[in-house]
């Protein structure tokens, strides 16, 4: 028997041009699919896009990097 997955919830602050990106993928995604995805669903199929880039050591490495010069910007 498979075990149930144990979810977490996390709240965010967002300013408006972060929720607006969130919000173009979303229509993007709803145009181009017909499916409707919430924001945090779409939150959550990016960290697990970052998940499985950790199977890909240069582009893991450059994420990290570019992160990290990003967040010491004051990003």
């Amino acid at each position: 028997m498979k075990e149930k997955e144990i979810l977490h919830r996390v709240v965010t602050f967002l300013n408006r041009e972060e929720l607006d990106c969130l919000d173009n993928i979303s229509k993007d995604i709803l145009f181009s699919e017909g499916i409707k995805i919430p924001r945090s669903l779409l939150l959550k199929e990016i960290i697990d896009i970052f998940l499985l880039s950790k199977d890909s050591p240069e582009s893991y490495e450059k994420l990290i990097k570019n992160i990290t010069e990003y967040s010491k910007k004051g990003g």
